[in-house]
Protein backbone atom coordinates (compact mmCIF):
# COMPACT_ATOMS: atom_id res chain seq x y z
CA UNK A 1 0.00 0.00 0.00
CA UNK A 2 2.76 2.48 1.08
CA UNK A 3 4.44 1.71 -2.23
CA UNK A 4 1.12 2.46 -4.39
CA UNK A 5 0.57 5.56 -2.61
CA UNK A 6 4.60 7.11 -3.36
CA UNK A 7 3.75 5.92 -7.09
CA UNK A 8 0.22 7.47 -7.08
CA UNK A 9 1.78 11.23 -5.75
CA UNK A 10 5.08 10.94 -7.83
CA UNK A 11 1.88 10.55 -10.94
CA UNK A 12 0.29 13.39 -9.45
CA UNK A 13 3.05 15.92 -9.30
CA UNK A 14 4.49 14.70 -12.29
CA UNK A 15 0.75 15.55 -14.14
CA UNK A 16 1.34 18.84 -12.81
CA UNK A 17 4.72 19.65 -14.44
CA UNK A 18 2.91 17.60 -17.95
CA UNK A 19 0.80 20.57 -17.55
CA UNK A 20 3.33 22.89 -17.38
CA UNK A 21 5.31 21.39 -20.13
CA UNK A 22 1.92 21.09 -22.59
CA UNK A 23 1.05 24.81 -21.82
CA UNK A 24 4.87 26.25 -22.05
CA UNK A 25 7.03 23.46 -24.68
CA UNK A 26 4.61 24.74 -28.00
CA UNK A 27 4.92 27.98 -27.11
CA UNK A 28 9.09 28.05 -26.85
CA UNK A 29 8.23 29.00 -23.10
CA UNK A 30 10.95 27.69 -20.45
CA UNK A 31 9.41 24.89 -18.06
CA UNK A 32 11.45 25.98 -15.71
CA UNK A 33 11.73 29.62 -15.23
CA UNK A 34 9.41 31.59 -14.25
CA UNK A 35 7.61 29.89 -11.42
CA UNK A 36 3.91 29.03 -11.80
CA UNK A 37 1.43 31.91 -12.78
CA UNK A 38 -1.78 32.72 -14.10
CA UNK A 39 -2.11 32.63 -17.78
CA UNK A 40 -4.54 36.09 -17.68
CA UNK A 41 -3.70 38.38 -14.58
CA UNK A 42 0.54 36.76 -14.15
CA UNK A 43 -0.40 36.51 -10.50
CA UNK A 44 2.44 33.69 -9.57
CA UNK A 45 1.07 30.62 -7.59
CA UNK A 46 1.83 30.15 -4.34
CA UNK A 47 3.02 26.62 -3.22
CA UNK A 48 -0.33 26.02 -1.97
CA UNK A 49 -2.20 26.68 -5.02
CA UNK A 50 -0.43 24.42 -6.79
CA UNK A 51 -1.03 21.09 -5.49
CA UNK A 52 -2.34 18.69 -7.92
CA UNK A 53 -6.38 18.47 -7.91
CA UNK A 54 -6.60 19.86 -4.71
CA UNK A 55 -5.78 23.12 -5.09
CA UNK A 56 -8.12 23.06 -8.54
CA UNK A 57 -10.87 21.93 -5.54
CA UNK A 58 -9.75 24.70 -3.15
CA UNK A 59 -9.72 27.43 -5.09
CA UNK A 60 -13.07 26.43 -6.77
CA UNK A 61 -11.59 25.69 -10.28
CA UNK A 62 -10.73 29.80 -10.14
CA UNK A 63 -7.93 32.20 -9.73
CA UNK A 64 -7.63 34.03 -6.37
CA UNK A 65 -5.68 37.40 -8.17
CA UNK A 66 -8.62 37.59 -11.49
CA UNK A 67 -10.98 35.32 -10.65
CA UNK A 68 -10.67 34.06 -14.34
CA UNK A 69 -11.84 30.28 -14.58
CA UNK A 70 -9.01 27.21 -14.67
CA UNK A 71 -9.60 24.88 -17.21
CA UNK A 72 -10.66 21.40 -15.85
CA UNK A 73 -7.73 19.61 -18.52
CA UNK A 74 -5.40 20.58 -15.45
CA UNK A 75 -6.64 18.32 -13.08
CA UNK A 76 -7.67 15.75 -16.25
CA UNK A 77 -3.93 15.55 -16.81
CA UNK A 78 -2.52 15.42 -13.11
CA UNK A 79 -5.19 12.43 -12.52
CA UNK A 80 -4.55 10.47 -16.57
CA UNK A 81 -0.91 10.87 -15.37
CA UNK A 82 -1.41 9.40 -11.91
CA UNK A 83 -3.06 6.32 -13.42
CA UNK A 84 -0.48 5.82 -16.12
CA UNK A 85 2.34 5.69 -13.21
CA UNK A 86 -0.06 2.99 -11.08
CA UNK A 87 -0.73 1.17 -14.25
CA UNK A 88 3.36 1.10 -14.96
CA UNK A 89 3.86 0.22 -11.70
CA UNK A 90 1.18 -2.64 -11.98
CA UNK A 91 3.33 -3.97 -14.65
CA UNK A 92 6.72 -3.66 -13.37
CA UNK A 93 6.52 -3.71 -9.54
CA UNK A 94 8.46 -1.32 -7.12
CA UNK A 95 11.41 -1.60 -9.44
CA UNK A 96 14.86 -0.23 -10.74
CA UNK A 97 12.84 -0.18 -14.43
CA UNK A 98 9.49 1.36 -12.82
CA UNK A 99 10.90 5.41 -13.32
CA UNK A 100 12.81 4.37 -16.82
CA UNK A 101 8.60 3.92 -17.86
CA UNK A 102 7.00 5.98 -15.81
CA UNK A 103 9.21 8.62 -17.83
CA UNK A 104 8.20 7.03 -20.72
CA UNK A 105 4.34 6.96 -19.97
CA UNK A 106 4.41 11.07 -19.17
CA UNK A 107 5.93 11.57 -22.46
CA UNK A 108 3.12 9.69 -23.87
CA UNK A 109 0.97 11.98 -22.50
CA UNK A 110 2.52 15.19 -22.75
CA UNK A 111 3.09 14.55 -26.79
CA UNK A 112 -0.46 13.85 -27.16
CA UNK A 113 -2.09 16.79 -25.59
CA UNK A 114 0.29 18.63 -27.28
CA UNK A 115 -0.39 17.27 -30.55
CA UNK A 116 -3.96 17.15 -30.19
CA UNK A 117 -4.36 21.03 -29.94
CA UNK A 118 -1.44 22.11 -31.70
CA UNK A 119 -0.57 19.37 -34.46
CA UNK A 120 2.93 19.25 -33.39
CA UNK A 121 5.14 16.98 -31.51
CA UNK A 122 8.37 18.58 -29.66
CA UNK A 123 11.82 17.35 -30.29
CA UNK A 124 12.32 17.76 -26.74
CA UNK A 125 10.67 14.56 -25.55
CA UNK A 126 11.46 12.71 -28.64
CA UNK A 127 14.59 13.26 -27.84
CA UNK A 128 14.38 12.30 -23.95
CA UNK A 129 13.03 9.31 -25.48
CA UNK A 130 15.98 8.55 -27.32
CA UNK A 131 18.46 9.46 -24.57
CA UNK A 132 16.56 7.53 -21.63
CA UNK A 133 15.77 4.51 -23.50
CA UNK A 134 18.41 3.62 -25.66
CA UNK A 135 20.46 5.23 -22.17
CA UNK A 136 18.91 2.60 -20.29
CA UNK A 137 18.50 0.22 -22.62
CA UNK A 138 20.82 -3.01 -20.61
CA UNK A 139 18.95 -2.30 -18.03
CA UNK A 140 15.64 -3.33 -19.70
CA UNK A 141 14.68 -7.14 -19.18
CA UNK A 142 11.96 -6.74 -21.87
CA UNK A 143 14.60 -6.21 -24.75
CA UNK A 144 15.96 -9.43 -23.61
CA UNK A 145 18.47 -11.52 -21.30
CA UNK A 146 21.86 -10.39 -22.14
CA UNK A 147 23.05 -6.81 -21.84
CA UNK A 148 24.13 -6.91 -25.56
CA UNK A 149 21.59 -8.30 -26.66
CA UNK A 150 19.11 -5.61 -25.02
CA UNK A 151 21.35 -2.82 -26.59
CA UNK A 152 21.05 -4.39 -29.80
CA UNK A 153 17.31 -4.41 -29.79
CA UNK A 154 17.12 -0.97 -28.29
CA UNK A 155 19.34 0.84 -30.95
CA UNK A 156 17.55 -1.57 -34.03
CA UNK A 157 13.95 -0.46 -32.41
CA UNK A 158 15.13 3.16 -33.23
CA UNK A 159 16.03 2.31 -36.71
CA UNK A 160 12.58 0.35 -37.01
CA UNK A 161 10.41 2.66 -35.66
CA UNK A 162 11.86 5.85 -37.25
CA UNK A 163 12.66 4.23 -40.56
CA UNK A 164 8.99 2.52 -41.29
CA UNK A 165 7.58 6.18 -41.09
CA UNK A 166 10.23 7.72 -42.52
CA UNK A 167 9.49 5.10 -45.77
CA UNK A 168 5.88 6.25 -44.93
CA UNK A 169 6.25 9.57 -45.75
CA UNK A 170 8.17 9.25 -48.58
CA UNK A 171 6.07 6.98 -50.48
CA UNK A 172 2.81 8.65 -49.19
CA UNK A 173 4.02 12.37 -50.59
CA UNK A 174 5.30 10.82 -54.03
CA UNK A 175 1.59 8.93 -54.10
CA UNK A 176 -0.19 11.92 -52.51
CA UNK A 177 1.45 14.58 -53.75
CA UNK A 178 1.17 15.89 -50.15
CA UNK A 179 2.73 15.27 -46.89
CA UNK A 180 1.60 12.23 -45.71
CA UNK A 181 3.65 12.06 -42.37
CA UNK A 182 4.75 14.75 -40.45
CA UNK A 183 8.74 14.78 -39.07
CA UNK A 184 7.78 14.71 -35.39
CA UNK A 185 6.13 11.41 -35.75
CA UNK A 186 9.05 9.47 -37.07
CA UNK A 187 11.30 10.96 -34.46
CA UNK A 188 8.62 10.43 -31.59
CA UNK A 189 8.50 6.38 -32.82
CA UNK A 190 12.45 6.38 -33.30
CA UNK A 191 12.42 7.08 -29.63
CA UNK A 192 9.72 4.60 -28.35
CA UNK A 193 11.55 2.23 -30.63
CA UNK A 194 14.38 2.62 -28.21
CA UNK A 195 12.13 1.13 -24.94
CA UNK A 196 9.85 -1.29 -26.81
CA UNK A 197 12.23 -2.74 -29.70
CA UNK A 198 11.31 -3.30 -33.46
CA UNK A 199 8.66 -5.70 -33.21
CA UNK A 200 6.65 -4.00 -30.61
CA UNK A 201 7.45 -0.70 -32.21
CA UNK A 202 5.66 -2.30 -35.65
CA UNK A 203 2.76 -3.58 -33.65
CA UNK A 204 2.72 -0.12 -31.76
CA UNK A 205 2.67 1.61 -35.05
CA UNK A 206 0.15 -0.89 -36.47
CA UNK A 207 -2.30 0.03 -33.59
CA UNK A 208 -2.28 3.66 -33.75
CA UNK A 209 -3.24 3.32 -37.48
CA UNK A 210 -6.08 0.81 -36.81
CA UNK A 211 -7.15 3.53 -34.02
CA UNK A 212 -6.59 5.97 -36.00
CA UNK A 213 -8.84 4.60 -38.97
CA UNK A 214 -11.58 3.94 -37.17
CA UNK A 215 -11.72 7.01 -35.58
CA UNK A 216 -11.13 8.86 -38.67
CA UNK A 217 -13.82 7.27 -40.51
CA UNK A 218 -16.31 7.48 -37.80
CA UNK A 219 -15.65 11.40 -37.64
CA UNK A 220 -16.20 11.65 -41.31
CA UNK A 221 -19.05 9.75 -41.37
CA UNK A 222 -20.54 12.16 -38.70
CA UNK A 223 -19.06 15.03 -40.68
CA UNK A 224 -17.16 16.32 -37.83
CA UNK A 225 -13.96 16.45 -40.31
CA UNK A 226 -13.78 16.41 -44.12
CA UNK A 227 -11.57 14.04 -46.08
CA UNK A 228 -8.71 16.63 -46.73
CA UNK A 229 -8.75 17.60 -42.89
CA UNK A 230 -5.40 16.93 -40.99
CA UNK A 231 -5.24 14.52 -38.16
CA UNK A 232 -2.89 14.50 -35.49
CA UNK A 233 -1.68 10.97 -35.65
CA UNK A 234 0.53 11.48 -32.29
CA UNK A 235 -2.14 10.68 -30.05
CA UNK A 236 -2.62 7.35 -31.99
CA UNK A 237 1.08 6.76 -31.69
CA UNK A 238 1.16 7.05 -28.28
CA UNK A 239 -1.94 4.95 -27.37
CA UNK A 240 -0.33 2.48 -29.73
CA UNK A 241 2.84 2.55 -27.79
CA UNK A 242 1.37 2.52 -24.49
CA UNK A 243 -1.00 -0.69 -25.24
CA UNK A 244 2.21 -2.97 -26.55
CA UNK A 245 3.17 -2.20 -22.84
CA UNK A 246 0.32 -4.66 -22.25
CA UNK A 247 0.65 -7.08 -25.13
CA UNK A 248 3.15 -10.24 -25.39
CA UNK A 249 5.51 -10.03 -28.17
CA UNK A 250 4.07 -10.26 -31.80
CA UNK A 251 5.58 -13.84 -32.16
CA UNK A 252 2.98 -15.37 -29.52
CA UNK A 253 0.17 -12.86 -30.97
CA UNK A 254 0.64 -14.65 -34.41
CA UNK A 255 1.01 -18.18 -32.76
CA UNK A 256 -1.86 -18.05 -30.69
CA UNK A 257 -4.14 -16.54 -33.36
CA UNK A 258 -3.21 -19.59 -35.83
CA UNK A 259 -3.21 -21.55 -33.26
CA UNK A 260 -7.31 -20.47 -32.27
CA UNK A 261 -7.91 -20.93 -36.28
CA UNK A 262 -6.41 -24.39 -36.16
CA UNK A 263 -8.32 -25.44 -33.39
CA UNK A 264 -11.34 -23.99 -35.22
CA UNK A 265 -10.78 -25.51 -38.66
CA UNK A 266 -10.64 -28.96 -36.55
CA UNK A 267 -13.91 -28.44 -35.07
CA UNK A 268 -15.45 -27.57 -37.81
CA UNK A 269 -14.05 -30.95 -40.20
CA UNK A 270 -15.52 -32.50 -37.14
CA UNK A 271 -18.54 -31.53 -37.24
Amino acid sequence: MFEIIIVLLCGLFFGSFANVCIYRTPRELSVIKPRSHCTKCNKQITWYENIPVFSYIFLKAKCRGCGSKISIIYPIIEVTCAILFLLMYHLYGFSYILPVFCIFAFSMLVVTAIDFEFQIIPDEFSLLLVIVGFGTSFLNYNLGDAVLQRLLQSFIGFLVGGGSLYVVAVVGKWILKKEAMGGGDIKLMAGVGTFIGWEKVLLAIFIASLIGSIIGITLIVFKKIMKKDAIAFGPYLAAGSMITLFLPPPAVIINTILLFEEQLLLKLLIR
